[in-house]
């Protein structure tokens, strides 16, 4: 029989350790640690945890740690007769009803669903605008465009302009009043476009007519496209365009003045 208290303070002191040293090298606390030296052993939690302090600081001072167990079994605990009482589980909660966490999941599931139907109609919205309606006008009228030229007081042969029907809107009438000797050539459309034709006059070929010298008729014409105009003496000729006198711009010999509703330039 030995003293377990005063063992374990005696081999502690050779060793020049401290309370703190011991504590923070063997993790057991100060006060348990006193409480083996004083043998003061209902401070401890209990026989289990005494004994295994006991060997672990016996060992950490270099001592065998089994005779202090087993001299505190002998004096201080029986362990044949001990019953070791093991705290009593705790009964688990209950769980939360099922059916209430299967609802939440539902209202979740319908609001996810809500969303992803929201979100797929605007990226339609987006991507297919509505078109607007487009307005028919059934009372379009069609008509074909002439070209009609007259020499004084009688009217000539009318000769369409361009095949298919147009509408007359947008036409204009020019009027040549001729003064003086000239050839006249006059196209529509373009520079090369079909020609006027009147009495015999074939204004569409080059330097188409001379005009007699001793009558100089009157030459008139409509048209809804622009008309380009050749002359062999411009000064002989009057230009009008929808009753108003054109002015026509200063050109080199043989060469075309285009004229619309707006008047005369030099092509």
């Amino acid at each position: 029989m030995f003293e377990i208290g005063t063992s374990l303070r005696e081999a502690r002191e050779r060793r020049n350790l401290s309370y703190g040293q011991v504590e923070a090298e063997t993790a057991i606390r100060t006060r348990y640690i006193r409480a083996l030296e004083d043998e003061d052993f209902h401070i401890l939690p209990g026989p289990t945890y005494t004994k295994g302090f006991l060997r672990a600081y016996a060992e950490y001072l270099g001592l065998d740690g089994q005779p202090f167990v087993d001299e505190f079994n002998s004096r201080h605990h029986d362990p044949r007769g001990s019953v070791e009482h093991t705290p009593i589980a705790s009964r688990p909660r209950s769980r939360p009803p099922r059916k209430r966490h299967r609802r939440e999941s539902n209202l979740v599931m319908i609001a996810l669903a809500a969303i992803v139907a929201v979100s797929f109609l605007v990226v339609l919205a987006l991507r297919f605008p509505p078109q607007p309606t487009a307005s028919y006008n059934t009372n379009t009228t069609t008509s074909q465009t002439t070209t009609q030229a007259t020499t004084g007081n009688e009217t000539l042969p009318t000769q369409a302009t361009g095949g298919g029907t147009t509408s007359a809107s947008g036409s204009f009438k020019v009027v040549l009043h001729l003064s003086g000797p000239t050839w006249v050539e006059a196209t529509i459309g373009s520079p090369t476009g079909r020609g006027v034709v009147a009495q015999g006059l074939d204004l569409g070929a080059p330097h188409g007519f001379t005009i007699d010298p001793t009558t100089y008729p009157t030459i008139t014409f409509t048209s809804h496209k622009p008309v380009y105009l050749g002359l062999g003496a411009p000064g002989n000729v009057t230009v009008v365009v929808n009753g108003h006198r054109v002015t026509m711009p200063h050109v080199a010999a043989g060469k075309q003045v285009r004229l619309d509703a707006s008047g005369a330039s030099a092509v």
